[in-house]
């Protein structure tokens, strides 16, 4: 990155002094999605400004299979996928719940049979001076009553926590379970399927009913307007954290010098954390924002204040942007950070460079920042790869070019090529900084002649205050002469769904077919997940990609951006991270993910499985290690062991002699035989116990501490 910045100020420096049909290229066609409200979250619309932070937990379908504005949207909104996933999701059920053990068969078919949305969970402080954090978790339920969800819940709960009774309070859909001191309230909503449970010191009724009534459309308005740009079906996963109200709570508990250190950055000043998964406008991104006002840390990120647009020829095949700091904004971040009062003896030293930068060249290198405007684009397109940057300081400009092509002793010269004028300057960069050191050895001359050989061309032209420069004329010469353009900005906006105008470093790619390779690849996933629901999947009834309209090139983008509320990291894609994947055969990587899931995933499960019921009798066998322990310890032998320890327990029996404790599995699985054991061995050490485990079953079916 470096080496391209140091080409490009050069380029510019030296810039100072028949037809062919072709065919219009077509953009992608901006396409509205609708979000369905009632497929959405709503806890996040009804926070109230003391939320102190938030996550959204997607369940996997979700994430798979709901539309999300992202470039499956199209598909993912049709009655008939519906129906198909709801097809795949039954076959699940009936196929692998017979296999779940059956104390969580009741949290497993309310997570997987009734809950339509994410999982919301808010804190919310209820202090206005302290940290008294309350917790509330939010979603949408689908096909259950009030009265059905209430035997569930108490199943639930019964098994999470015994001996905490769910108890109806006032009409259907009013539960509290009295956790230790506080409430907690649970309340849902049979029409919406809304959900709510909210406990923690403090809560109560009234609480619970203000944050159930309705949306709070005055109170968190930035976060949640970043929410809605961002990602509109809240059905991602993502977290935030309002880090200004947290630190003004808990600031007191903040060492002074770290106070300091924490102001002097501006940390102190952040508002909102956000990180997670973006869906909107056709794209899904991974993304974290930062959101803070232009002080402390930000003043040493470029602030992009006068974005340009710039003409392409043809569709791009992908675009670079780096923008760099104005001159103002490195002396600004100086004054405030007080730096030249920092600098030790030695930096000083370090620093000679910038003098001896003057003395040579005539200016100083944040001269630079000066003449040219903020951005610099690289550009591959249809007449080739070049630079572009634009001239802010025509004078300065002007004045840093004759002082440059003096040092070098250039002559720039005007020429033409393919009907088009093109300039060009050649000049040797090592070479001239050799010749101009003050002390050169005896065979200087023999060097500065091997360094002539290491020369920099320059081609260039300029239209308007935009310098176009590349490393050779024909992509100059094909540029200009190209009538098919297209602009930058009409590019971002329709092929990649992007804005750079405030993007520190911007990234663009365009890749033909993805969109239909993508969805090809998403019919195959259905289909081999079909096969291992064992249900039938008619792909007949989805539509083709012409059908659907889907654009013939997908995209990729990454941008780094600072605008005045806030900075962003953003990393943009079609629908999924593996969309780089797809330029290959889309059936054998369909086929290599069905694979590895009948290879090893459904065996892994059974394994854990089996670990689990093996667990459970290792966990039985505990009293019996205990107790012969205890007798060894207190009598130096097994003697009298059958008097203070029962011998046997169903499957489990001890061998009096040796104290070895034998657990027969013949009935823990039917996968074993009477003759499958394990064996729990005593070494009698002075005063304690160890325990070795063997067994004659496969490795795989014993927990790590048995292997």
């Amino acid at each position: 990155m470096i080496k391209l910045l140091l080409s490009v100020f050069i380029l510019v420096l030296a810039a100072g002094c028949g037809e062919k049909a072709q065919q219009k290229v077509q953009l992608r066609e901006v396409v509205e999605f609708k979000v369905d409200k009632n497929n959405s979250a709503w806890l996040r619309d009804y926070l109230p400004n003391e939320t102190v932070a938030y996550l959204n937990i997607p369940t996997p379908w979700n994430y798979l299979f709901d539309a999300k504005a992202d470039a499956l949207h199209s598909v993912q909104s049709l009655e008939e996928h519906q129906h198909m996933v709801a097809q795949i999701k039954q076959g699940a059920k009936t196929q692998y719940f017979k296999h779940i053990p059956a104390e969580a068969q009741d949290i497993l078919n309310l997570f997987f049979n009734h809950i339509k949305t994410s999982v919301e969970v808010a804190v919310i402080n209820i202090s206005p001076s302290a940290l008294m954090p309350t917790v509330a978790v939010g979603t949408r339920l689908q096909d259950i009553t009030a009265e059905e969800l209430a035997g569930q819940l108490a199943a639930v709960i019964a098994t999470a926590m015994p001996g905490f009774p769910l108890k109806l309070e006032g009409p259907a859909g009013n539960w509290t379970v009295q956790t230790g001191q506080f409430p907690t309230f649970v309340k849902y909503d049979e029409v919406s399927g809304r959900l709510l449970i909210y406990g923690g010191m403090g809560v109560n009724e009234e609480k619970l009913a203000a944050l159930w009534d309705a949306p709070k459309d005055d109170q968190l308005t930035t976060i949640k307007a970043l929410e809605q740009q961002s990602d509109p079906s809240g059905l991602n996963l993502k977290a935030w954290l309002a880090t200004g109200k947290i630190y003004q709570l808990g600031g007191a508990f903040v060492h002074p010098e770290q106070k300091m250190q924490i102001a002097e950055l501006g940390l102190d000043q952040a508002e909102y954390f956000w990180m997670g998964f973006e869906s909107a406008k056709g794209q899904s991104a991974m993304a974290a924002h930062v959101v803070m006002p232009d002080v402390g840390w930000r003043l040493w990120l470029p602030r992009v204040n006068d974005w340009f647009d710039v003409e392409m020829a043809g569709m791009p095949r992908s675009v670079l942007q780096l923008s760099m700091p104005t001159a103002e904004q490195v002396q600004q971040a100086v004054d405030e950070f007080k730096l030249m009062d920092k600098l030790s003896e030695q930096d000083k030293k370090d620093l000679k460079f910038i003098t001896e930068f003057k003395s040579r060249f005539g200016f100083e290198p944040i001269d630079m920042l000066r003449a040219y405007g903020q951005q610099v684009y690289w550009v591959k397109d249809d007449a080739g790869s070049w630079y572009a940057m634009k001239i802010k300081d025509r004078e300065l400009h002007e004045l840093m070019s004759d002082k440059f092509n003096a040092f070098f002793e250039v002559t720039p010269q005007e020429r033409p090529l393919a009907g088009q004028k093109i300039w060009e300057a050649h000049y040797s960069l090592y070479k001239k900084l050799f010749e101009s050191a003050e002390e050169k050895p005896k065979d200087a001359d023999q060097i500065s002649q091997f360094l002539n050989m290491f020369r920099d061309h320059v081609y260039w032209y300029e239209k308007g205050d935009v310098i176009y420069m590349s490393t050779v004329p024909q992509v100059l010469a094909a540029k200009q002469a190209n009538k098919n353009t297209i602009k930058l900005s009409d590019w971002l906006e329709k092929n990649q769904g992007t804005d750079w105008q405030s993007a520190i470093f911007a990234f663009g790619k365009d890749i033909k077919h993805m969109p239909q390779d993508l969805y090809h690849f998403y019919l195959l996933m259905l289909q081999g997940l079909g096969d291992l629901a064992q249900v039938e999947v008619d792909l007949f009834s989805l539509p083709t990609a012409n059908e659907l309209n889907l654009p013939e090139t997908g995209r990729v983008n990454l941008m780094v951006s600072s605008d005045a509320e806030k900075v962003s990291f953003r990393f943009g894609y079609e629908y999924s991270v593996v969309d780089g994947l797809l330029a290959s055969e889309g059936g054998m990587t369909t086929l290599a993910v069905v694979g590895i899931l009948a290879a090893y995933a459904i065996p892994a499960y059974k394994d854990y499985t089996i670990r689990a019921k093996i667990g459970e009798q290792l966990s039985l066998a505990a009293s019996f290690k205990f107790g012969i322990a205890e007798h060894w310890v207190a009598h130096g032998s097994l003697e009298g062991l059958e008097e203070s320890v029962n011998l046997a327990y169903e499957n489990i029996h001890v061998l009096e002699d040796s104290g070895v404790i034998v657990i027969n599995l013949e009935n823990v699985d039917p996968l074993f035989d009477s003759l499958d054991e394990i064996y729990l061995e005593p070494v009698f050490q002075e005063g304690f116990v160890e325990w070795q485990c063997s067994s004659n079953i496969r490795h795989n079916y014993l927990p790590a501490s048995c292997r």
